[in-house]
C-alpha cells in the first residue's frame, strides 16, 4: 500500500529528524503510545492534534484540547485549528513538523565538493606553526639577556594551551549540537584569527610610528573587534545552520561585549594614574619614519619659550 503523505518531524536546524508515512486519514499525533505519530516531547499532549486531508493538497490540523496548542510558524499565535501546505511548518509544544505528499518535488541533487582547505589537517598544522613562530619571535625580541631566552618556551606553552582549550570547547559544542566536532576547522579559524590579530597590532604600531600620529591607535580597537567578531562568526557557522544574519548579529554582540569588558578594566586601571605623563611606547627603526620630525633648533626654541612662560607664571604667584 502506497503512503498517502509523510509527516516530517524537524530538528532545530530544520533538518528532518524523523519521517512517518501516512496510510489513512485522519491520523493523530501526540506523546501517547496510542497516537498514530508518536512525538517524544514533554510539552506535547498524549493526543495533541488530529490531521486530515483538506482541499487543494493542503492538510487540516485540529487541536485536541491540548494545553500548549498549535501554531503555524512564523506566527507564535496559538490556534485551535490550521491549514498547512507542504512548505508550512507547524509547532506542537517544542516540536516542529510539516506534511508532504509523495508527489512533492524535491530540489535537484547537489554535487559533491572537495573539503575546503581550512577543514584539512594540513591547513591547521600550517597556521598553528605560524602562530607559534610569531609567538616565539615576539617573546625573543622582548628579551635582553641570554638567561631570559631560556624561558621562551613558556609563552609558546601558554599560547598552545589557551588555543587548545578554545578549540576543544568549540569542538565539544559542535559534537553536542550538530554531531560533528570539526576540530581541525575550528583550529584553523582560531589560529588564523590570532595571526591576523597579531599582524594588525604590528601594522598599527608601524603606522603610528611612521606617521608620528595617534590616529592609528584609535583604529586598532575597531580592527580587533571586527577580527574577533569574524572569528566567533566562523565558529558559529561550523556549529550551527541558523541564518547567517542571525549568527553575524550574535558574533558582533559577543565581540562588543568582550571589548567593553576589556576597555572597562583598562579604564579602571588608568583611573589611578591621573596626571601621569602619557607617551607613545612605539619605537621602530628610523627607516620606517615617513614624516619629517622637528629640527633640534626649533625644538630647543619651543622649549625655551615654554620655560620663560612657566618662569613668568611662577614669579606672578603671590
Amino acid at each position: 500500500m502506497e503512503p498517502l503523505a509523510f509527516i516530517e518531524i524537524l530538528g532545530r536546524d530544520g533538518d528532518v529528524a524523523a519521517r512517518h508515512p501516512v496510510y489513512r486519514w485522519p491520523v493523530t499525533a501526540g506523546r501517547g503510545y496510542d497516537a498514530d505519530v508518536i512525538i517524544d516531547d514533554r510539552f506535547v499532549a498524549p493526543l495533541h492534534v488530529r490531521i486530515e486531508l483538506a482541499a487543494y493538497g493542503r492538510y487540516r490540523i485540529a487541536d485536541l484540547q491540548s494545553v500548549n496548542g498549535i501554531a503555524l510558524l512564523p506566527s507564535e499565535q496559538r490556534v485551535v485549528a490550521a491549514e498547512a501546505g507542504p512548505d508550512d511548518i507547524v509547532r506542537l509544544g517544542r516540536t516542529q513538523m510539516r506534511i508532504r505528499a509523495p508527489s512533492y518535488a524535491v530540489g535537484p541533487e547537489l554535487p559533491l565538493r572537495a573539503a575546503s582547505f581550512y577543514r584539512r589537517p594540513l591547513a591547521f598544522v600550517i597556521v598553528a606553526v605560524v602562530l607559534l613562530a610569531i609567538t616565539l619571535w615576539n617573546a625573543w625580541i622582548m628579551t635582553t639577556t641570554r638567561e631570559e631566552r631560556a624561558f621562551l618556551v613558556f609563552p609558546a606553552l601558554m599560547v598552545s594551551t589557551g588555543v587548545g582549550v578554545w578549540i576543544s570547547v568549540w569542538s565539544l559544542v559542535g559534537r553536542a549540537v550538530g554531531g560533528r566536532a570539526n576540530f581541525t576547522a575550528h583550529g584553523f579559524v582560531a589560529c588564523a584569527a590570532l595571526i591576523a590579530l597579531a599582524l594588525s597590532d604590528t601594522l598599527f604600531e608601524y603606522l603610528s610610528f611612521g606617521f608620528s600620529a595617534r590616529w592609528p591607535g584609535y583604529l586598532g580597537p575597531f580592527t580587533v573587534m571586527a577580527l574577533f567578531a569574524y572569528m566567533i562568526y566562523r565558529h558559529l557557522r561550523l556549529n550551527s545552520r541558523a541564518p547567517r544574519r542571525q549568527l553575524g548579529i550574535i558574533a558582533a554582540a559577543v565581540s562588543l561585549a568582550a571589548y567593553g569588558a576589556v576597555a572597562g578594566i583598562e579604564m579602571a586601571g588608568e583611573s589611578g594614574r591621573d596626571g601621569a605623563q602619557r607617551y607613545s611606547e612605539t619605537l621602530k627603526p628610523p627607516a620606517f619614519l615617513w614624516v619629517r620630525g622637528v629640527a633640534p633648533e626649533a625644538f630647543l626654541a619651543d622649549a625655551g619659550r615654554l620655560k620663560r612662560k612657566v618662569d613668568a607664571l611662577v614669579r606672578a604667584e603671590p
